[in-house]
């Protein structure tokens, strides 16, 4: 077999280039001779470039929805192993367009439909119109004042990834690096599919339970605070004076407090309870990702909130908690927002954008550090009434304020002349650095950190969405995950032609029309090339094979012309030699009488 030598088997794909495709039999079959194909002994091995060469074997020559079995049960594994994956997207193995007369092409309704069905086969789906889209469409009308939009259907013939273990590709796609697999429509059909089918109602039921922790978390913030400083100002009005109100009208009422924190104390217990079953589930894994931790953060600074607020109310360190609990909440909030399009984008170029100012902000802070220091030395380390309570970082704090612009001037004129002076340079050197250098720094970085994430919006939105869709999954019962409606072996999707309504952004818009541009022109450009070059090394073929039979014809004579002329020369040799033997034959006979003749004479003599 040839599927563990590249050498041999590049041989073969130019071999296959000059001929003719369609005079090509089957040459990869799911299994050979009872042993697995070729595409699973490489994938098992992770031979990269035999991988890619098998599979533009079977891309070019097998294009056909029959032979897609071959790819698809190893496809998990080749994203795995990161192997480009697009041209396969694009074929027919994996895409079956839908062309019949009850799926109608045109229709008033314009909407992008994402539908599981259970088939034998895939060619099944042609009688399942009704089933998949009937009870959801409005009935088909001719009307003249009623426009029709141009519609598609695909099915996605990936059966054996859906559902033999119908978890594993979100898990393959959620760590995977490649933004390219989200930027594909198969990719996103499946996800749009599990997202729509079981994640997004999940997620949803989730939000609007947190939503009550929220509002009752905030209500008791607002009443505590408030009802707080009320009672100290009527302390406060008691040390000064006698106040004729009843004390009582000021005191915060237990029930309400007690009430609000048992709302949201029951809502934790919701999601405490959750983070459990994905413990149980995940076992080790789950305390690998940090972010898991906040959950638990969360849960304990409320307890500890809990505690403060009736045992110690007084206490700074409930001021702490509930600075650290409420900004605990709202990363929740934020969370639960990348459930929607349009805030996922928001949340995720916050956190792009933090995550490319990292080293822009360690190099900002070494500066703010060192023009704290020079300002220490030159105040002396003066008290500064501005900053009492930290006077120890004032000069630091001094220079940021400095870089965002915030001057404080006073006590430049304290000084001494030359003091003074160098003091002022300084202060000049450290506009132009921090603030007029820096803040310019950070907004291109900003800039460029927002443009990225604009180019890869979608791609970054359907991983967040592969992400949840995975941990939704994971809470599944074997049960659950033998359910038909959520993991069906065939996906059928019906979308607008060219429907670009979907797009978030101007900007989002124009790289992905201009990336589908490239890749069209591309992609056309190759098969002009493929094509071209075939005809063109079919017609070499056919002149060296003209040629060939022309030299070899030629040969032939010329050959057939020695061999008669040397057979002449023989001959005519052979000739002249038998007439020279002849001739001593003759001499040689008369030589022989003479001698007998010479003998009977000696003979007689004696006897005489």
């Amino acid at each position: 077999m040839f599927q563990n030598n590249l050498v041999v088997l590049e041989i073969i794909v130019k071999q296959l280039s000059l001929r003719d495709k369609q005079a090509l039999p089957i040459l990869i079959t799911p299994k050979m001779r009872g042993q697995p194909s070729p595409l699973d002994i490489s994938v098992k091995n992770r031979q990269q470039k035999i991988i890619n060469l098998i599979l533009s074997i079977v891309l070019k020559y097998q294009n056909h929805i029959m032979f897609n079995q071959l790819i698809d049960k190893n496809l998990c594994e080749l994203l795995k192993q990161q192997i480009d994956l697009q041209e396969y997207f694009d074929s027919n193995l994996v895409r079956y367009q839908i062309l019949d007369p009850s799926f109608p092409i045109q229709h008033s309704d314009e909407q992008e439909l994402v539908e599981g069905i259970t088939l034998d086969q895939a060619k099944d789906v042609h009688q399942k119109y009704e089933e998949l889209f009937g009870h959801k469409l409005k009935e088909l009308s001719y009307q003249e004042d009623e426009s029709l939009n141009s519609i598609e259907y695909n099915l996605i013939n990936l059966p054996k990834t859906l559902i033999n273990n119908p978890t594993e590709l979100m898990k393959v796609l959620s760590n995977s690096d490649k933004p390219e697999y989200f930027e594909n429509q198969i990719i996103q059909s499946i996800i749009n599919f599990k997202w729509k089918k079981y994640t997004l109602s999940y997620y949803q039921t989730q939000f609007y339970i947190y939503l009550i922790f929220m509002t009752a978390f905030t209500f008791d913030i607002f009443y505590t605070t408030y009802s707080s400083k009320s009672y100290n100002d009527y302390t406060k009005q008691q040390e000064v004076k006698q106040a004729d109100d009843n004390p009582e009208d000021y005191v915060p009422n237990i029930l309400v407090k007690i009430s609000t924190k048992i709302i949201c104390g029951l809502v934790l217990i919701f999601f405490l309870i959750h983070e459990i079953r994905q413990i149980r589930i995940q076992k080790v894994s789950y305390f690998l990702d940090a972010w898991n931790y906040y959950d638990f953060f969360h849960i304990i600074a409320f307890i500890a909130f809990c505690y403060l607020e009736f045992n110690n109310e007084e206490s700074e360190i409930l001021i702490l908690i509930k600075i650290l609990l409420i900004a605990l909440s709202f990363l929740k909030i934020f969370y639960f927002l990348r459930i929607y399009d349009g805030f996922s984008f928001l949340v995720q170029m916050m956190a792009g954008v933090f995550k490319d100012l990292k080293y822009f902000i360690c190099f900002f802070l070494i500066f703010i550090l060192l023009f704290g220091m020079i300002f220490l030395v030159l105040f002396k380390a003066e008290f500064i009434e501005e900053y009492k309570g930290v006077n120890g970082i004032a000069y630091f704090l001094m220079a940021f304020r400095i870089s965002s612009g915030d001057f404080q001037l006073e006590d430049y004129q304290n000084q001494n002349d030359i003091l003074a002076i160098l003091s002022w340079i300084m202060w000049i050197i450290a506009v132009l650095t921090l603030n007029i250098v820096f803040m310019n720094f950070i907004i291109a970085v900003i800039s460029e950190s927002y443009e990225r994430v604009m180019q890869k919006l979608i791609a970054e939105s359907y991983k967040v969405k592969a992400n949840m869709i995975m941990e939704r999954e994971e809470l599944f019962s074997i049960k659950a995950l033998n359910r038909k409606d959520y993991f069906p072996n065939y996906i059928v999707v019906r979308r607008q032609i060219k429907n670009e309504a979907n797009e978030v952004g101007e900007w989002q818009g124009f790289i992905k029309d201009l990336k589908y541009t490239i890749r069209t022109t591309s992609s056309k450009s190759k098969s002009e090339i493929i094509s071209t070059h075939s005809s063109e090394l079919s017609s070499l073929k056919k002149q060296i094979d003209g040629l060939q039979k022309e030299d070899l014809a030629q040969l032939k004579h010329e050959i057939k012309q020695d061999i008669e002329q040397k057979v002449q020369e023989i001959q005519v040799y052979i000739k002249e030699n038998m007439n020279g033997l002849k001739s001593d034959i003759d001499s040689l006979k008369g030589d022989m009488d003479f001698i007998k003749a010479s003998i009977s004479q000696i003979i007689q003599k004696i006897n005489n």
